[in-house]
């Protein structure tokens, strides 16, 4: 399907094959537009995702189109019945599905470096070659944005993983594990590590209890009261995209920092019996110890474990994009770490596109999600079609 030559040129050119690429790659070639999809196929969630964790959308949420190959067309073409809440496994099975239905076979190659000349765009490739293109999106997802507290920056890699970097679970089975943090992905870890026999102890810097949402969390207000249901109408209207991005920026921060808050699933609770809790502890100092960890925390205490998991979350920040020239990075600007983007998801860097996470602070917490896949796939497609 690809081609190692030399200045091949495409009209757009999509970095990352995940669900938000897939998306786009799938609206471009139903409208024969000319392009070409770099990346592995879902490559995050089948290589980093952990083995076990359940979306929190359901499926019919999770479609990355919203035409013949949405999440019922994969059920009924491969005869089955969708479950509730897809797994990380079957979410896989579908975006592979989709991408073999709606999409060319991406080019594997790796995005070296992209830098502009003349508003055209070079890509240099893993093998050498290069490619240009009008316009660039960038839809690389979450991975280079895992975040690493200062204390564990320079730890060894296989001691100290990120929530991103724990796919088997299964290989820690005997293990004794901290985990720092109380968001979705560190209370999953949680509950997935000590069902597979893993000892495990979550340290959380808050005193108080963990935040749950769901009924667990909600069971002080009646959910179907006359406010209850305006809550859930003002939440639903912030978050689609075009009217988050008209909010005034102090709203948008707020906003963002609400949705994206940490808090885990309350359908956690009851897997979490075995697993300890540290509330009210902060890490000071982190050291290596007979390839163990030694954790020194606030109170004096001491924990040594076999590995840390960072449920740290995700710290968005251009310059962490490091096959963007320094040249474009600068010419982008951004908001606390987040591109600035137009109304067409188009940077400060003409012809250049984000899409995913990358977009939130423009578009809003829905970009975080599978579900703002196909938003950004219509959007980005129009903008740049219109331009070729």
């Amino acid at each position: 399907m690809w081609s190692s030559g030399l200045d091949r040129h495409y009209s757009i050119a999509i970095i990352g094959a995940g669900p938000y690429g897939l998306s786009l790659a799938a609206k471009l070639r139903a409208a024969n537009a000319d392009f070409i999809l770099f990346g592995r196929t879902m490559s995050f969630w089948r290589e980093n995702v952990p083995i076990g964790t359940r979306l929190l959308s359901g499926p019919v949420i999770c479609s990355l189109s919203d035409n013949q190959f949405d999440c019922a067309a994969y059920a009924e073409a491969n005869g089955m019945s969708l479950p509730i809440a897809f797994t990380g496994e079957e979410f896989v099975a579908y975006g592979t599905w989709f991408q073999s239905q709606a999409c060319p076979d991406p080019d594997p190659r790796t995005v070296l470096y992209t830098t502009r000349e003349h508003q055209t765009y070079k890509l240099q490739l893993s093998d050498g070659a290069a490619v240009t293109a009008d316009h660039v999106a960038i839809a690389i997802g979450l991975k280079p944005f895992a975040f690493r507290p200062p204390q564990f920056a320079n730890m060894p890699a296989h001691l100290v993983l990120h929530t991103s970097d724990l796919h088997n679970p299964s290989e820690f089975r005997g293990r004794k594990l901290a985990i720092i943090g109380s968001g979705q992905s560190a209370i999953d870890c949680a509950a997935l590590l000590s069902e597979r026999n893993a000892e495990v102890e979550v340290l959380v810097r808050a005193r108080d209890p963990l935040r749950f949402n769901g009924d667990h969390f909600a069971k002080s207000f009646d959910r179907s009261s006359a406010t209850s249901k305006l809550k859930g109408a003002i939440r639903v209207f912030l978050n689609k995209p075009e009217i988050y991005r008209s909010l005034p920026v102090p709203v948008r921060d707020m906003w963002l920092n609400r949705m994206l808050r940490t808090m885990a699933d309350q359908s956690l609770i009851q897997r979490l019996g075995a697993v300890r809790f540290g509330l009210g502890r902060t890490v000071t100092e982190a050291l290596t110890e007979n390839n163990q960890i030694r954790l020194h925390l606030d109170d004096h205490s001491i924990r040594t474990v076999d590995h840390v998991v960072l449920g740290t979350g995700y710290r968005v920040d251009v310059d962490e994009i490091t096959f963007l020239s320094a040249e474009l990075r600068r010419e982008i600007r951004r908001h606390a770490g987040y591109p600035e983007l137009n109304s067409k998801m188009e940077s400060s860097a003409s012809g250049l596109y984000f899409i995913g996470a990358m977009a939130a602070w423009s578009f809003g917490p829905v970009m975080w999600l599978v579900k703002g896949a196909t938003w950004a796939a219509k959007t980005v497609s129009r903008a740049t079609l219109a331009g070729s």
